[in-house]
C-alpha cells in the first residue's frame, strides 16, 4: 500500500473521471448562460460567520461538520460548506444589490463538510449552483425548477423524481413553529439526540432527520401547508400550476425541508430513484428553493432570492449507474515517432504544426527501436503515427501510418497536416472570445 493516500472522505479524479466532470460542468455552464446566468467564483475559504449566521445553529453544515481554518493561530475562517451564502456575500460585497434586478449568478466549485463518508457523500465534493436575486415572483421559482429538470433530461438522467413543498415565509414561521413544537414535544423522549436539539433550535428541520423512527413520528405532524397564510398558499399554487403547464412531473412532499434555516416558501429536490442508491436513504442530485430573508440576514436590504444547487459527484455516479456514455479521457490522436535517436528537436518541429491545426499530438522521445515506438503509440490509443528518421522518411518526407487500418503513405513534410486530416478529425480549439461576439 502506498505510504500516502487521499484524506478520508476525499478522492482523486483520474483522467477519465476528470474529463467527464469537465464535460458535465461545460453542459451546465452552457445551459446557465442560455438562461442568463453570469459566472462567478468565490474563495474556498470564507469568514466562518458567513455560514454560521445564515444556515442556523441546528444546521450540521454550519456546526459540527464545518471545517475550521486557522492561520498562524488566528481562526474565524472556514472551508466553504455550501454555495448560497458565499454567493450572497459576493452579491453584497460588490454592490450587485444596487444593480438592475434580478441578478442571476452561476458557479461550480468545491465544497467541504466533515460528514461521515458514505455512498455518494464525500467530505470534499463538487457542486454547481444558480442564484437569482431580486425576483419575488413564483415564476422565478418555476424557472429554477424547469432549469434543473431540463438539465437532468438533457444529460440523459431518467431515474429521478421531483419533490416540492412550501414552508412559508417569515411571517408564517411563528405559527408554524408553535404548531410543530407542540406536536413534537409530545414525542421528545422518543426522538434521537439531534432531533431533540432541533426541537429547541429549528423544529422544521426535524423533517430532515434520517432516523427511521423519527421520520415515522414526523409523518404524523401537522402539514406546514395547512398553517400558512393566503399569500404563501397563493405563491405555492402558482408554482405548482407553472410546473404543470411546463409538463414537469412532480409530487408534493409535506415533510420536505432543506438543510438550512434561510429557506422560505418554495423548497424542492430532485431525488435519485435507482435502487442502487436506496440503501443510503433518499439522495438528492439537486435541490433548492426560495430564501427571501437571506440578503437581509447578511446585512443587506430586503431582497428576495431563489436558487438551486446540484452535486457533480452524485450526478456523475448516477449517470454512470444508468449507463450514460460519459466518454473517456481524450487520448493523443497522433504520435510522432522517429527511427533516428538524435532528432528530438525535429520531432517537436513536426508536432507543432499538427497541434496548431487542431490535432492532439504526443511525441515519443525515446531511443527505442521504431517497432517498439509503434507498439507504444497503439497502447496509448493513438490512431495515426507520423514517422521520421527512416530511409523512406528523408529529404523532406514523412510517413503517415494509420494504426487502425495498418496502412501508410509517404508524404511531403509540408502536406503532413492534410494527410493526417484524412485519418483523424481535427478537434475544435477554444478561443477567448466567440466569433462575431463577446466572450
Amino acid at each position: 500500500m502506498p505510504q500516502y493516500q487521499a484524506p478520508r472522505g476525499m478522492r482523486d479524479l483520474l483522467p477519465a473521471e476528470a474529463t467527464a466532470f469537465a464535460r458535465l460542468e461545460a453542459v451546465i455552464a452552457a445551459r446557465a448562460a442560455r438562461y442568463g446566468y453570469l459566472p462567478i467564483e468565490s474563495p474556498t475559504v470564507e469568514d466562518r460567520e458567513v455560514f454560521a449566521r445564515t444556515a442556523g445553529e441546528a444546521s450540521d453544515a454550519a456546526g459540527k461538520e464545518m471545517y475550521d481554518v486557522s492561520l498562524h493561530g488566528e481562526g474565524g475562517l472556514a472551508l466553504r460548506p455550501e454555495a448560497t451564502a458565499a454567493v450572497t456575500r459576493v452579491y453584497l460585497q460588490h454592490g450587485m444589490h444596487r444593480a438592475p434586478q434580478p441578478v442571476r449568478l452561476y458557479c461550480a466549485e468545491r465544497m467541504y463538510r466533515g460528514q461521515r463518508p458514505q455512498l455518494l457523500r464525500y467530505r470534499e465534493f463538487r457542486q454547481w449552483d444558480l442564484e437569482c436575486f431580486g425576483a419575488p415572483e413564483a415564476a422565478a421559482d418555476i424557472e429554477i425548477i424547469a432549469f434543473t429538470s431540463g438539465l437532468l433530461a438533457e444529460l440523459g438522467l431518467v431515474d429521478v423524481r421531483l419533490k416540492v413543498n412550501t414552508i412559508g415565509d417569515e411571517a408564517s414561521r411563528p405559527r408554524v413553529k408553535e404548531a410543530l413544537t407542540a406536536y413534537f414535544a409530545k414525542y421528545e423522549s422518543e426522538l434521537d439526540a439531534a432531533c431533540r436539539e432541533r426541537l429547541r433550535t429549528s423544529v422544521l428541520r426535524i423533517f430532515d432527520c434520517k432516523v427511521e423512527h423519527d421520520r415515522e413520528i414526523a409523518a404524523g405532524a401537522p402539514k406546514v401547508r395547512d398553517l400558512l397564510g393566503e399569500e404563501d398558499t397563493a405563491h405555492f399554487a402558482s408554482v405548482l400550476e407553472g410546473i404543470e403547464r411546463l409538463g414537469i412531473a412532480y409530487e408534493v412532499d409535506d415533510t420536505l425541508v432543506r438543510g438550512f434555516d434561510y429557506y422560505t416558501r418554495t423548497v424542492f429536490e430532485h431525488i435519485l430513484t435507482d435502487p442502487a442508491f436506496a440503501r443510503a436513504g433518499e439522495i438528492a442530485v439537486a435541490g433548492g428553493g426560495r430564501y427571501d430573508g437571506l440578503v437581509r440576514t447578511m446585512g443587506g436590504p430586503q431582497i428576495p432570492g431563489t436558487g438551486v444547487a446540484g452535486g457533480l459527484d452524485v450526478l456523475y455516479e448516477a449517470l454512470k449507474q444508468q449507463g450514460v456514455d460519459l466518454g473517456g479521457a481524450p487520448a493523443a490522436d497522433v504520435y510522432v515517432l522517429s527511427g533516428d535517436p538524435a532528432d528530438a528537436a525535429d520531432r517537436l518541429q513536426l508536432a507543432e504544426p499538427l497541434r496548431d491545426a487542431g490535432f492532439n499530438v504526443a511525441i515519443d522521445y525515446s531511443t527505442r527501436p521504431l517497432d517498439r515506438q509503434l507498439e507504444s503509440a497503439v497502447k496509448h490509443g493513438a490512431r495515426v503515427a507520423v514517422i521520421r528518421g527512416t530511409e523512406e522518411a528523408r529529404g523532406g518526407n514523412v510517413i503517415v501510418r494509420d494504426l487502425t487500418k495498418k496502412e501508410q503513405r509517404v508524404t511531403r513534410l509540408a502536406a503532413a497536416v492534410t494527410e493526417v486530416g484524412r485519418h483523424v478529425a481535427r478537434r475544435p480549439r477554444p478561443t477567448l472570445a466567440a466569433p462575431g461576439g463577446e466572450g
